[in-house]
């Protein structure tokens, strides 16, 4: 198993490795965060309705002037917030997950007043109409070089735990500027805004379900697993269930994406289960009654073993000649071979199966890469930005088509469309074609009685200027950019268009790394990646037979194995 990285600071990293190492995973703690107390003026407790406490560490590094607010009201985040916050003596109301900004909207209404300790990097609140919260920074968490024993570890694969957006940004940091390899680095996030802080590049980057410790440790656990090929976890459970002591990360807590909409579940007393059970049994008991008083039991229950024995008999005794020629109890069927040989034939199906799964999700993984570069065509011929596409083009085909990705970016911010080449193009028809609004009368008659007679081959085209911008016109309808090009720069006002050329050609480079990315989704066979930025490492199923030729292998050894056992 491929060892869990904890990087946050203290207490927090060694009660994280302490509940990883529980877990049976080879944690490691490693803080790269030194947390100090900041002097603070602490508002006078008569003016302060309520407190925010988004982080353990503003309890911890407070200091003495926590103490002028025993007793009042608290809002606080995380299980070890809240239980600091007791231990300070505070009256803790409310005790939230994800972020302070998520409880704001549940405040009492006699707490208009907010008083916040925070750190010094933390997510600014929005206050909600008719609220002042006052803030005050108690204690700052200075990010320290990387540990050599820590840059040894991440030259091979680690899973690295991030708490934190700050804790995720100076990691990736590190390892830029230690030449770390992102590529065999996986990270498992308490949230989706912490791994995105990430950035990518890296091996795997996964979000916990819920924003605790719990939830993160489950995800490292099973990052840890799938990453050096064991079994994955099966209790899936451990992701809400496990018990793990958390503690709060460096910064407050970033802000979770808004939950899904469940309804809130009411935990029933004791008395009104019982009351339910009988109530249910009266009914029950009443609808039996009822059906035997009417005779029609026997219809409504199914008949018992005892009642189909004649009709199993009477059925079996046909084949009574087929069951003397049976080999006698204790011994195997011959064509059914050895428990060794039906394991074997097990294991040969479940490696199919398994086959056939992996091939599933790969294909799915080139049609969502070939759903991207058709958005991306139809983005880039409307001369849209790429927005959220240019993040899915460099994870899905960056390793693969570096060059034909950064050439649709770079267009993608200097538009140019078809429509736009077609009336560029009209506009300077009259130029291109060597009329000049400033020309002489006698250079305009000349031009014209040179142009009055033309001695050309019956099988060659038209070669007046005029004739070739428009057939330059029908070529770009066509989709024929570089015969366009080509037609327009024949013409004797070529010089003038040279902006036009330029943007033609980069419209015509578009298209062609467009072409390309397309192709790379159905047929490239490696380094395609998918929306979790790993390989696939399957051929396409467009792909020429030669390149399928391992999975028939793979078939054709395991037969003589099928044959012999037969089937179960």
């Amino acid at each position: 198993m491929i060892p869990a990285i904890v990087i946050r600071p203290q207490p927090g990293c060694d009660a994280t490795v302490a509940a990883a190492q529980d877990l049976g995973l080879d944690a490691r703690g490693f803080p790269l965060f030194a947390v100090s107390a900041v002097a603070w003026q602490a508002p006078e407790p008569a003016e302060i309705d309520a407190l925010l406490i988004g982080s353990a560490n503003a309890l911890r590094h407070g200091e003495a002037a926590i103490e002028t607010y025993r007793g009042k009201p608290a809002y606080a985040v995380g299980k070890a917030s809240a239980e600091a916050a007791g231990a300070a003596g505070l009256e803790v109301i409310a005790a939230g997950e994800g972020g302070l900004q998520g409880m704001l909207g549940d405040l009492r209404p006699e707490h208009r007043r907010l008083l916040r300790l925070a750190g010094k990097a933390h997510v600014d609140l929005e206050a909600p109409a008719g609220v002042t919260i006052v803030e005050r920074i108690v204690y700052a968490s200075d990010p320290l070089p990387l540990p050599p024993g820590l840059a040894a570890i991440l030259r091979e694969p680690a899973v690295v735990a991030l708490h934190s957006g700050e804790a995720a940004r100076h990691f990736a940091a590190l390892c830029d500027a230690n030449g770390i390899d992102r590529a065999t680095i996986s990270l498992a996030a308490i949230g989706p805004r912490v791994a995105e802080a990430a950035g990518h590049g890296w091996r795997a980057v996964k979000a916990a379900t819920r924003p605790n410790d719990a939830a993160l440790l489950a995800l490292t656990h099973e990052m840890c697993q799938t990453a050096d090929g064991s079994r994955i976890l099966q209790d899936k459970g451990l992701m809400q269930d496990a018990t793990v002591p958390s503690q709060d990360p460096v910064v407050d807590q970033t802000p979770p994406p808004p939950p899904p909409l469940v309804m809130p579940v009411r935990r029933r007393s004791a008395k009104t289960i019982l009351a339910t059970a009988l109530v249910a049994f009266a009914i029950g008991a009443g609808l039996a009654g009822w059906l035997v008083w009417h005779g029609d039991l026997d219809r409504v229950l199914p008949k018992s073993d005892a009642t189909m024995a004649p009709a199993r008999i009477a059925s079996s005794a046909p084949q009574a000649e087929s069951v003397a020629a049976a080999p006698a109890i204790g011994q195997a069927p011959p064509e059914l071979g050895g428990v060794e040989t039906r394991l074997a034939l097990l294991e040969e199906r479940f490696s199919r199966i398994d086959q056939a799964a992996s091939a599933a999700s790969a294909n799915a993984s080139r049609a969502e890469a070939l759903l991207i570069a058709l958005a991306t065509r139809r983005t880039i011929d409307r001369g849209e930005p790429l927005g959220y596409l240019e993040y899915q083009l460099k994870l899905r085909f960056g390793g693969a088509q570096s060059q034909a990705v950064q050439t649709i970016i770079a267009s993608a911010k200097d538009p140019v469309t078809l429509n736009m080449l077609r009336s560029r193009l009209q506009a300077a028809a009259p130029a291109l074609s060597g009329e000049r609004t400033n020309e002489s009368t006698w250079t305009r008659v000349s031009r014209e009685f040179s142009n009055l007679f033309v001695v050309r081959r019956a099988s060659s085209l038209a070669a007046r200027p005029l004739e070739r911008a428009e057939r330059a016109q029908v070529l770009l309808t066509a989709g024929r950019i570089g015969d366009a090009i080509a037609e327009v720069e024949r013409l004797p006002g070529a010089q003038d268009a040279q902006d036009w050329i330029a943007s033609a050609r980069r419209y015509d480079d578009a298209q062609r790394a467009l072409d390309v990315i397309e192709t790379a989704a159905m047929l490239q066979p490696r380094d395609l990646r998918d929306g979790e930025g790993l390989t696939i490492d399957r051929p396409s199923a467009l792909a020429p037979p030669s390149e399928k030729a391992a999975p028939e292998e793979v078939t054709s050894e395991k037969a003589p194995a099928e044959k012999a056992a037969g089937t179960i």
